[in-house]
């Protein structure tokens, strides 16, 4: 009877260790990314230069061509130093591209309780656009973020969870 009981609970702590549907459709597609590409799209904001320089706001325009491309430059390193659980492929906005999954950055105003608070929130999204993983950080500023962090934080994650997965399929 003891026996019996001691099976049950750790069929029972082991069930509810394991991850849902909804855990393991991620998981899948962390194992599907370990041998695709991520695609990085970096930001070219041409919509917006175009309507600046239409409009004669030439100086307006300069520097949100200078401030994207610090950005991208920021991002393509941050990825470039820290990413390594799958090929990456570096491409812009504007190109338009059939990717299984592509980074994307999401920044939330006025998150929390404080007025001038953001959140910063790197993700991996699949072909669905369904966020497969992700890494966030808060800040004080939209533009006070450690790129390096969340990009390092986010290979971490994939790859316990693609050792998890690994394990899981083992067993």
């Amino acid at each position: 009877m003891k026996k019996h009981f001691l099976y049950l609970c750790i069929t029972i702590i082991t069930a509810s260790c394991s991850p849902g549907l909804a855990g393991l459709m991620k998981m899948e597609d962390i194992q599907e990314l370990k041998s695709d590409k991520l695609y990085v799209f970096l930001s070219d904001n041409k919509e917006e230069i175009n309507l600046h320089k239409k409009y004669n706001q030439h100086r307006r325009a300069e520097r949100l061509e200078r401030q994207t491309e610090s950005f991208n430059q920021k991002l393509e390193q941050a990825f470039k130093g820290n990413y390594d659980f799958s090929d990456i492929e570096f491409t812009e906005d504007s190109d338009q591209i059939d990717a299984n999954f592509y980074a994307t950055i999401d920044i939330t105003e006025n998150y929390g309780d404080r007025d001038n608070q953001f959140l910063i929130q790197l993700n991996i999204r699949n072909k669905n656009g369904d966020i497969v993983e992700n890494s966030f950080k808060e800040s004080s500023t939209n533009s006070n973020y450690n790129l390096n962090h969340l990009v390092k934080q986010l290979n971490k994650k994939l790859e316990k969870k693609y050792k998890q997965g690994k394990k899981m399929q083992e067993n």
